[in-house]
């Protein structure tokens, strides 16, 4: 009986120090592979890498704002924007805060952060253009159509590409992505950096090397872009501006199902659904560039309203 007793609590302290040294041992691993990405990235006087500066291109009276996705930057735009400059709009790619930051940067970042800087930056278009069009991707999707259900998006059209309102299990082993992530927060620090060790999801381009994306993120983030999608799906599906959602033939990253069934109660003036079967996750670097620029400015003549506007 001894014995016996004496073989369970050395196999439970073997289990509790087992437990105890995973986080650290999780946290040495990703701290290096995060170190040794560093090292290769580049990055301005402002600590802001190189594949995730802003920038705008294009003239005309109206103005797209491009909002990148999780673990991203405006290097997501670096095909779209000029093939929609060339037809006329003023395009504007922006950084949301934390990405493409060093991670103590992201350490501190909240959900108002990125709210915050879209609002800033749908205003300033508007001061010098007669119509904003929000354009926005997987994460930036459910950013922006969080503030158009709410109200707090003040633009003229809204298009989505792969909105993030909910994660795909399809890349998650053994169990569902929010069972995982639920475990990690419980045993792991809150300010602990977790590597994303996918490639790009995309069907027709290949895949981005790492060092034009920003993999690196703290779990805190997590709970943020959790809490983001949670919310944005118990608010009333109704906008009060024209709606394109535009999704993949095959998405491994988010739930196009979920997608299609908020795009089926949405109450919104006019609600566009388009489905480009060649394409994977990363539509705006996934598409034909041309062609969708074809497609978006097309779009918008039918659905902006107002004598001021012009077919760019």
């Amino acid at each position: 009986m001894k014995d016996k007793t004496t073989s369970r609590l050395t196999r439970f302290f073997r289990i509790l120090a087992g437990l105890l040294l995973l986080p650290l041992g999780a946290c040495a691993i990703f701290n290096a592979r995060y170190n040794r990405w560093e090292r290769k990235v580049t990055r301005n006087e402002d600590d802001v890498a190189d594949f995730a500066e802003e920038f705008h291109q294009g003239e005309g009276k109206t103005a797209i704002l491009m909002i990148h996705g999780f673990g991203d930057g405006p290097g997501a735009w670096k095909g779209l924007a000029p093939a929609l400059a060339n037809k006329g709009f003023h395009c504007r790619a922006i950084r949301l805060p934390g990405w493409g930051e060093p991670v103590e940067v992201k350490r501190g970042i909240e959900r108002k952060d990125w709210l915050m800087k879209i609002e800033t930056e749908v205003a300033q278009l508007q001061a010098g253009h007669e119509h904003v069009v929000v354009m926005a991707h997987s994460m930036g999707a459910c950013l922006a159509g969080f503030m158009a259900q709410s109200g707090r998006l003040n633009a003229d059209a809204l298009i989505l590409y792969a909105p993030m309102f909910a994660v795909s299990d399809a890349r998650s082993p053994i169990l569902p992505t929010r069972r995982w992530h639920a475990i990690g927060s419980a045993i792991l620090p809150d300010d602990m950096v977790v590597e994303s060790l996918f490639q790009d999801d995309a069907r027709v381009g290949e895949p981005r090397p790492k060092t034009e994306r920003d993999p690196f993120v703290p779990l805190h983030v997590f709970d943020v872009l959790y809490d983001l999608m949670d919310d944005f799906m118990e608010q009333e599906a109704r906008v009060d501006l024209p709606v394109c959602l535009v999704l993949p033939g095959e998405d491994r990253v988010v739930r196009s199902d979920v997608s299609r069934a908020w795009f089926e109660k949405l109450d919104a003036p006019v609600k566009t659904l388009r489905e480009q079967k060649e394409a994977g996750h990363v539509l705006p670097l996934d598409l034909h560039f041309d062609r969708e620029s074809d497609r978006v400015a097309l779009w918008l003549r039918k659905n902006i309203k107002g004598p001021d506007h012009e077919a760019n």
